[in-house]
């Protein structure tokens, strides 16, 4: 037999033993001119999960994102629980505030994040454990941060306002 017959079944053998993320997503998001976007995952098989959402910030805002799913019993088929979500990016790393459904009642896990983000490029890691079939939704809003001049005239503005009181006030006792 040659050296070719025994590699093939080794190099195929190898191939197999290599573990793969058979739940990965990557979703894709874009925020332009549009501030607000959706996302989300379905029928996401039993096992731990992680899912990837990359989005580019054209310029500085305050980003406010929620992921949520529910589920109709704690720990069966369309549960799933949050274990990571981390936002980075600019130079830093964000992370969610997770509140999973541990308790008898609440049958609804979630994430959220709010904070000011620069202009660039992110990278959303969502990690998680599916007991089978499960989904979660996602919402995000950016809203711009004003400029340096909006601050300015809007400050002239209320001055402006509260010497026209203060001068009014005076003139009627005078």
């Amino acid at each position: 037999m040659s050296k070719r017959a025994y590699l093939l079944p080794i190099a195929a053998a190898a191939a197999l033993a290599v573990p793969s993320v058979a739940n990965a997503t990557v979703l894709s998001f874009t925020v332009g001119d549009v501030t607000s976007g959706s996302f989300g995952d379905a029928h996401i098989k039993k096992g731990n999960f992680t899912d990837t959402l990359a989005f580019t910030l054209g310029t500085a805002g305050t980003l406010s994102a929620s992921l949520t799913s529910a589920a109709n019993k704690l720990g069966k088929s369309g549960d799933l629980d949050f274990t990571s979500v981390v936002l980075t990016g600019g130079g830093n790393s964000y992370d969610f505030i997770i509140a999973n459904n541990d308790g008898p009642t609440g049958l609804t896990d979630f994430a959220t994040f709010d904070g000011l983000l620069a202009a660039g490029d992110y990278l959303l890691t969502i990690k998680g454990f599916s007991f089978g079939n499960a989904q979660f939704g996602g919402n995000s809003t950016v809203a711009a941060v004003p400029e340096v001049g909006s601050w300015l005239m809007m400050l002239a503005g209320f001055g402006a306002m509260g010497f026209a009181m203060r001068r009014r006030t005076t003139l009627r006792f005078a």
